[in-house]
């Protein structure tokens, strides 16, 4: 389902909706500026009846706090995190193309060249590892672990970039955990064993994924 072109959002006007989630949804949207400013991104916002709640208020807040840290080239980019009326909202590069998800229903009717199958693996590696290595303002490491390391979160545009995407239940090691007993965060299916139990995680657990 789209939403209507053209819905005004602060300094961005929202057009398609490109995706929706348990707890947010993502729009094409475009950004307007002065002097002719305008650019292609995508904006992520909290659904509705979510945005009075202070969990995933916190996760969406959490999410654009850890993946701002990061600039990669196969991490999709941070912008701005803000707020418009009662929504909370993140706006981020816009990334033209597939998910590695619809690549795999592709192959069932036509292989997937290795080559291609590598070089995917290699950059979500390698944005994994970067990710991993991430420290604090004191030196420390942050122990950050994207936990949803699927074939929808890591993107292939047009242009042949790999990205990964989507934080929105990343953790850092030394953040409290504060998941409700009894709820993994997550897609079993990519899950590694320690993630379907609720142990401490590491780095480890997203290489599982990938």
């Amino acid at each position: 389902m789209a939403a209507p072109a053209g819905i005004p959002f602060g300094q961005y006007v929202l057009g398609k909706r490109l995706a929706r989630g348990g707890m947010a949804e993502v729009f094409l949207a475009r950004q307007r500026g002065v002097q002719g400013f305008d650019r292609r991104v995508a904006v992520k916002r909290i659904l509705p009846h979510l945005a009075d709640s202070r969990e995933f208020i916190k996760m969406f807040l959490d999410e654009a706090r850890y993946a701002a840290r990061l600039a990669h080239p196969n991490i999709v980019h941070i912008y701005e995190l803000g707020q418009f009326e009662e929504s909370y909202f993140i706006a981020m590069e816009f990334v033209d193309g597939v998910h590695t998800g619809q690549l795999i229903k592709h192959a069932a009717a036509e292989p997937i060249p290795p080559v291609l199958v590598a070089r995917v693996g290699a950059d979500a590696a390698g944005a994994l590892a970067y990710a991993h290595r991430q420290e604090d303002a004191d030196g420390r490491p942050l122990g950050l672990v994207h936990r949803d390391v699927s074939p929808q979160n890591i993107m292939i545009s047009f242009d042949g970039v790999v990205k990964l995407v989507d934080f929105g239940i990343a953790k850092a090691v030394s953040q409290a955990e504060e998941t409700q007993p009894g709820i993994v965060k997550g897609k079993y299916a990519y899950m590694s064993p320690e993630q379907t139990t609720r142990k401490t995680l590491d780095g480890r657990s997203d290489v599982f994924s990938l």
